[in-house]
């Protein structure tokens, strides 16, 4: 297992994008300032950008630091796939998750 991780700006930040395929086990989603943030997070297959088409969570409220985990299954990527996210606060919410290559 190897970890990644990014911080969220208020437009699309990469989260993770593998070189190779990939299957994302888990992914921490940390508030870490002192009022409520909205997040949204996009799946994108290969060179799509991010829309409403793609998103998985979409302006999912986390409150002061708290941190929204998703671990429930498991989201598998190819080489060209990624991840991308943005934050209704920039530089607030950080963003880690577990992968394995597969």
């Amino acid at each position: 297992m190897a970890l990644f991780q990014a911080q969220l700006g208020t437009s699309d930040t990469e989260i993770f994008n593998p070189t190779a395929e990939s299957a994302v086990t888990t992914i921490f989603i940390c508030n870490t300032h002192t009022s409520a943030i909205t997040v949204t997070i996009h799946l994108i297959n290969g060179s799509g950008t991010p829309d409403d088409t793609n998103a998985i969570l979409k302006d999912i409220s986390i409150a002061a630091k708290d941190t929204y985990v998703m671990n429930n299954e498991r989201i598998i990527l190819a080489a060209a796939d990624n991840i991308k996210g943005f934050a209704s606060t920039g530089s607030k919410v950080t963003v880690t998750g577990s992968f394995t290559t597969i």
